[in-house]
C-alpha cells in the first residue's frame, strides 16, 4: 500500500512540473521522431491537441480567441440560434459552465443579461469581465430583496440589517414571544419552528402544515401540540415577513426573502432581456416558481447530481434541454469511480461522465483510520465527521484546522461536551432537539463518527475538555496548492470549489437508512459532489469498494 502511494504521488509531482505521460500507442509508432530519425519538436503540441477536450478554437466579436469542446460549443450554438428560447443544460462537474456562460455574453453583445447565482464570490469574476451597461449580477438572495422592497432603500437597508443578524435560539424565542409547548421549552418551540420554516420555505406549499414540523427524537406529538407547533410556526413565520421598520429585528435568511417574494407573485422586470443562471441545481421551488412567471428568456445550466437535498427542482416552463458531459477539471482515473455513482442515482442521466484525455490525475486510496500521506483538503459529511477527523488528528500529532466560516462548529464541540457531561440543552445548531445525550445516541448509533466521538468524549473529552481541538482555517488557505496543514470541511461548505489534492473521508458513505429515493439520491450527491471536487489527486478510503458494493446493494432494492 505504501509503496502504491508513493508511487502515484511521484506520478502527480509530474504534472505539477509540466511533464505529460504518453501512451503506449505513441511510443510503438515512434510517433515523437522524424521519418529522417530526428527529434520531432512539435510532436508535443500535436499530442496534447489530439487528446485535449478542448479541440474547438473560436474568435469571439472582440477578436479573443478561446477554445472549447464539443459540448461546449454544441450548447452555445444552440443557444445563439434559438435566442429567444429557454434552455436548460444537464452540466456535470468541471465541464465549464461557468465559461459558457460568459461564451454566451461575449457572443450575444446586444443583449442585457442578469446573472444570478447562489452565492457573492461568483459574480466578482463576471462583474471584471462586462461593462454594468448590459450586465446586471445578482444573488438570488439580493434579487429577492430588491422585488420585495419595490425601489424603499429604507427597506431594503432594513432586510440587509437583518439578514447579517445572528441570534440563538433562546433569542429568537424571546423575540418573537415563543412559549414553551408540552415538554418543550420556548428554545427548543423556537428550533422546531425555525426548522418546519426552512422546510415551508424549499417547498411550493402555500402555507405551514403538518409535513414540514420535524418529528421529536424517539417520541412524538399529541395531536393538541401539533395544532399548537403549526400555529407558533406560522405565527413566527408572519413576524419573519412582517415589514414594520420600527418592529425588533429577526434573523432574516436569504431562504425566507426567496419564499416571500414567490408567494406575492413576484417577477424579474422586464427591462432584462436574458436571465441566466450557473449552478441552476442550487435553484429552490419558490426560486423556480420566480423565473417561470417572469418573461425573459432564462438559461440556466446545472448538475442536477451535485443538489445535496436530493430533490432537484425541474423549470415548469418549456424549454430545451442540453447536456455536457465531458469534464475538463477531471482525468480518466477518475471515471470509473464518477460512472459507477451516477449509474445508482434513482433518475440517472443517460449520458455517461467523461474526462478529458489530456488531464493528469491521481486517485489513490489510503487507510480508512488514518490520514493520507500528504497535507489535503479533507471532505466529511457532517459536524460528526468534522470532529471525528479533529480527535483522529491529536491521536496521530497531525496538524489540521477546520473551514468553518462563521466558527459555528467550535460552538458545536462545546455544545457536544455539555450535552454529554450534563444533559444540558444546546441553544443552538444541529443538536438543539434533543434533551439528553441519550436520547442523541438513540438516533446517531449508526454513525461510526458519532461512535468514535462518544468514546472520546467518555474518556478524554469528560476529564480535559474540547479546548485545544479547533483550529479555525483562514479561505486564503484553500486555494493553495501546497498546503501547511490538512484542512477538514463538509461537503456543503465547499461545494462551489475545486482542489488539486483532495480526500474524502470514510463517513461520506454512512447512511442509517437507503431505502428510499430520495435518501439514495442524497447520498450519492454528497459522494458525487465530493469527488468531482478534485482537479489533481483524489485520495479515498481503502473501504470505498466495499462501501460501493453495500449502496449498490441497496440500489437493487428501488429498482
Amino acid at each position: 500500500m505504501t509503496g502504491h502511494v508513493r508511487r502515484n504521488t511521484h506520478l502527480a509531482q509530474l504534472s505539477e512540473l509540466g511533464i505529460g505521460i504518453v501512451d503506449n500507442e505513441s511510443i510503438s509508432r515512434h510517433s515523437f521522431v522524424r521519418s529522417d530519425g530526428c527529434w520531432n519538436f512539435d510532436f508535443a503540441e500535436l499530442y496534447r491537441r489530439k487528446n485535449s477536450a478542448l479541440n474547438h478554437q473560436l474568435v469571439r466579436p472582440s477578436g479573443v480567441t478561446t477554445k472549447l469542446s464539443d459540448h461546449q460549443i454544441r450548447l452555445i450554438n444552440n443557444i445563439q440560434a434559438n435566442q429567444e428560447d429557454s434552455i436548460e443544460a444537464q452540466a456535470y462537474a468541471g465541464t465549464g459552465k461557468t465559461f459558457v456562460l460568459d461564451e454566451i455574453m461575449a457572443r450575444m453583445p446586444d443583449r442585457k443579461f442578469i446573472f444570478l447565482a447562489d452565492v457573492e464570490p461568483k459574480l466578482r469574476a463576471i462583474r471584471d469581465r462586462f461593462p454594468k451597461e448590459r450586465l446586471k449580477t445578482s444573488t438570488f438572495k439580493r434579487l429577492a430583496e430588491s422585488l420585495l422592497s419595490n425601489g424603499s432603500r429604507a427597506l431594503q437597508i432594513r432586510m440587509v440589517e437583518a439578514s447579517r443578524l445572528t441570534l440563538s435560539y433562546s433569542g429568537l424565542a424571546e423575540r418573537a414571544s415563543l412559549s414553551g409547548i408540552g415538554s418543550q421549552s420556548a428554545t427548543q418551540v423556537a428550533a422546531i419552528c425555525w426548522a418546519a420554516i426552512f422546510k415551508f420555505c424549499m417547498s411550493k406549499d402555500p402555507q405551514i402544515t403538518l409535513d414540514h414540523i420535524p418529528l421529536l427524537p424517539a417520541q412524538g406529538y399529541s395531536n393538541y401540540e401539533k395544532q399548537i407547533l403549526i400555529a407558533a410556526a406560522t405565527t413566527l413565520w408572519v413576524k419573519l415577513s412582517h415589514w414594520d421598520l420600527e418592529a425588533p429585528l429577526l434573523p432574516i435568511r436569504g431562504y425566507h426573502r426567496i419564499k416571500q417574494a414567490s408567494l406575492a407573485q413576484l417577477y424579474i422586470p422586464e427591462s432584462i432581456d436574458t436571465i441566466l443562471i450557473d449552478e441552476a441545481h442550487d435553484l429552490t421551488a419558490p426560486m423556480v416558481e420566480i423565473l417561470d412567471r417572469s418573461p425573459q428568456t432564462v438559461i440556466s445550466l446545472g448538475d442536477q447530481l451535485q443538489n445535496l437535498e436530493g430533490s432537484y427542482i425541474p423549470h415548469n416552463a418549456l424549454v430545451r434541454h442540453r447536456d455536457m458531459s465531458i469534464s475538463l477539471r477531471a482525468g480518466q482515473p477518475l471515471v470509473h469511480h464518477i460512472n459507477q455513482i451516477i449509474e445508482l442515482f434513482p433518475a440517472a442521466p443517460s449520458d455517461p461522465f467523461v474526462a478529458d484525455k489530456e488531464k493528469e490525475m491521481i486517485v489513490a486510496e489510503y487507510p480508512a483510520n488514518s490520514f493520507p500521506p500528504e497535507h489535503t483538503v479533507i471532505l466529511v459529511a457532517d459536524d460528526w465527521g468534522l470532529f471525528d477527523w479533529l480527535i483522529r488528528s491529536r491521536h496521530m500529532n497531525q496538524s489540521v484546522a477546520v473551514v468553518d466560516w462563521d466558527s459555528s462548529f467550535e460552538r458545536f464541540l462545546e455544545s457536544c461536551l455539555n450535552l454529554y457531561l450534563r444533559d444540558e440543552k444546546p441553544i443552538s445548531g444541529p443538536i438543539t432537539h434533543y434533551k439528553t445525550w441519550g436520547q442523541l445516541r438513540d438516533q446517531m448509533m449508526w454513525n461510526d463518527a458519532f461512535v468514535r466521538v462518544e468514546q472520546w468524549l467518555g474518556t478524554v473529552g469528560a476529564r480535559y475538555g474540547v479546548s485545544g481541538l479547533y483550529k479555525c482555517a483562514h479561505i486564503g488557505e484553500l486555494s493553495n496548492k501546497r498546503l501547511a496543514r490538512s484542512l477538514i470541511a463538509t461537503v456543503f461548505t465547499v461545494k462551489n470549489f475545486e482542489f488539486s489534492r483532495l480526500t474524502i473521508s470514510e463517513d461520506l458513505y454512512y447512511a442509517p437508512d437507503l431505502r428510499g429515493k430520495k435518501l439514495m439520491s442524497k447520498k450519492l450527491a454528497l459522494l458525487y459532489t465530493a469527488m468531482t471536487r478534485a482537479s489533481g489527486k483524489l485520495y479515498i478510503p481503502e473501504s470505498h469498494r466495499e462501501w460501493t458494493s453495500y449502496i449498490r446493494r441497496e440500489s437493487s432494492f428501488l429498482k
